[in-house]
């Protein structure tokens, strides 16, 4: 049966992920030229390697910390400092309080139409929404890479003019608040008790399945925002509960103890 289940899974999804790929590493030697490529290279065996075992195998999600708050006059949203990683396996780290983030703007509320069509502009196109006194935004979580400390290349022509090259890469982050609800965890591991035991082949059938693929968009959802005026004020909801979150073997084991003693209660 696992057989079976293996070649329909490879039938419906031949998809690879771009980051499943053999890796290759330096070899060293006496008199060996360390060039870009090379320092690069080694630079990206480690990382790839490190961030296809976090998206495969650890999972992307909240590590600790990162809830988000609203702002003193509830039309922004701060996120507390934490650790998370992103949908493509990489660690964002958030050292601080962040900055403010806007929410977006909900046209004036009017008792009397509770829904009111207004019209929304893009660059290409334009949409008509109809207007109620709650409507929800979203806040993401993003990995974001910047250059710093300029230091001067030396490599240069004889007579040129010496140029800066950045000396580093920071690994920081960016927070993004879009319109509407986060994307919706889908549960799509199967059932695999049955009478109180594991049903093994149902589980390798569940492994056996093509590797997940490299999303396109990797930040990670962190809350809804419930945005309301109540005619009274502005009177924004966190909503935290469709965030992914990493379970780390601390949270695994104290996952165990609660159901042990569940167990010993009942």
């Amino acid at each position: 049966m696992a057989h079976v289940g293996y070649q329909r899974h490879q039938r419906t999804d031949l998809r690879t992920p771009e980051d499943l790929k053999t890796p290759k590493r330096n070899r060293f030697f006496h008199g060996k030229l360390l060039d870009v490529y090379h320092l690069e290279l080694e630079q990206e065996y480690f990382n790839s390697k490190r961030w296809l075992l976090n998206r495969l195998v650890t999972g992307p999600g909240t590590v600790c910390g990162l809830a988000v708050e609203l702002t003193n006059d509830k039309r922004g949203v701060v996120v507390t400092p934490g650790l998370a990683i992103d949908r493509c396996g990489r660690e964002v780290i958030v050292p601080r309080p962040s900055e403010p983030q806007p929410l977006p703007e909900l046209p004036p509320y009017e008792e009397n139409t509770p829904r009111q069509e207004y019209e929304v502009r893009y660059q290409d196109r334009r949409e008509r929404h109809y207007y109620c006194p709650v409507e929800y935004a979203h806040v993401l979580l993003c990995y974001h890479e910047c250059e710093g400390d300029p230091v001067p290349a030396l490599a240069e022509d004889c007579g040129t003019d010496v140029v800066c090259a950045a000396g580093s890469i920071r690994e920081q982050y960016k927070l993004v608040v879009r319109e509407g609800y986060a994307p919706e965890r889908q549960a799509q591991f199967p059932d695999v008790i049955e009478g109180g035991r594991i049903n093994y082949a149902a589980l390798v059938d569940y492994v056996i399945r093509p590797c997940r693929a490299l999303p396109a968009d990797c930040c990670l959802p962190l809350a809804d925002v419930r945005l309301r005026d109540t005619g009274r004020g502005w009177e924004p909801e966190i909503d935290h509960s469709r965030r992914p979150i990493v379970y780390t073997n601390r949270v695994l084991f104290e996952l165990i103890l609660s159901l042990m003693r569940e167990g010993e209660e009942s």
